[in-house]
C-alpha cells in the first residue's frame, strides 16, 4: 500500500473517500461536485463528505499521480474533470483485498457485539462468523440456509454477467475482477 494513502485499518474514512472517489472515476470522468452527489447517491444520503474534503483528496490524489484532470469550459463556467490514472487503476486492484479483509473485520465484529447470529440474514452468511454458524447446524436447517445463499447468489451472477455483456459493447474497462474471489 503506498505510504501515501492510508490502508482501511489505518484510516477508514480517508481510505474509503480515496475509493470511492478512484471507483467513481474509474469508468467516466466526473467533476467533483458529482463525485460528491453520487457518494451521496450511492450511499442512500447517510454519507456526503463535504466539498472541501473531496476537492483536497482530489489533489493530492492527482499529485501523487494517481488521477489526472483537466479544465471543461461549460459556457462562462469552467469546471474540474477528473480521470483515473494506470496508477489509480493498480491501486484499486491492491486495495480491493484490503478492503473486502476490513468490510469482513467490521461486519464479523458487529455480529459478535450484537450477537447477531441469525443464518438467515445474506450479511451474516458471507462473513468468517456467518460461514461457522451455519457449519454447527443441523443438516436440514444448514440445507435451507445454503439453498437461500445459492438462490442469492445465483442471482447476483446472473445480473453481474448480463452487465458484463452489456460493457463489452461499451468497450469499459472491467475494474476488480479477479479470479482470486471465486
Amino acid at each position: 500500500m503506498p505510504a501515501d494513502i492510508p490502508s482501511f485499518f489505518e484510516n477508514p474514512g480517508k481510505a474509503s473517500l480515496n475509493f470511492l472517489l478512484l471507483m467513481l472515476i474509474s469508468y467516466t470522468p466526473k467533476h467533483g461536485y458529482v463525485l460528491v452527489q453520487e457518494i451521496e447517491k450511492h450511499t442512500e444520503g447517510r454519507w456526503r463528505p463535504s466539498h472541501s474534503a473531496v476537492y483536497k483528496l482530489l489533489n493530492d490524489l492527482e499529485a501523487d499521480g494517481y488521477i489526472y484532470s483537466w479544465e471543461d469550459k461549460d459556457g462562462e463556467r469552467s469546471k474540474r474533470v477528473y480521470k483515473i490514472c494506470e496508477k489509480g487503476i493498480a491501486f484499486l486492484a491492491e486495495t480491493e483485498r484490503d478492503f473486502e479483509s476490513f468490510i469482513n473485520a467490521f461486519i464479523s465484529s458487529l455480529l459478535v457485539a450484537k450477537d447477531i447470529t441469525n443464518p438467515d440474514n445474506i450479511s451474516v452468511l458471507l462473513t468468517n462468523k456467518g460461514k461457522a454458524i451455519v457449519s454447527n447446524l443441523e443438516t436440514v436447517d444448514r440445507r435451507r440456509i445454503l439453498t437461500k445463499l445459492k438462490t442469492f447468489l445465483d442471482d447476483e451472477i446472473l445480473s453481474v454477467n448480463q452487465q458484463l455483456e452489456a460493457l463489452k459493447t461499451d468497450n469499459a474497462p472491467v475494474i476488480g475482477i479477479t479470479n482470486d474471489h471465486r
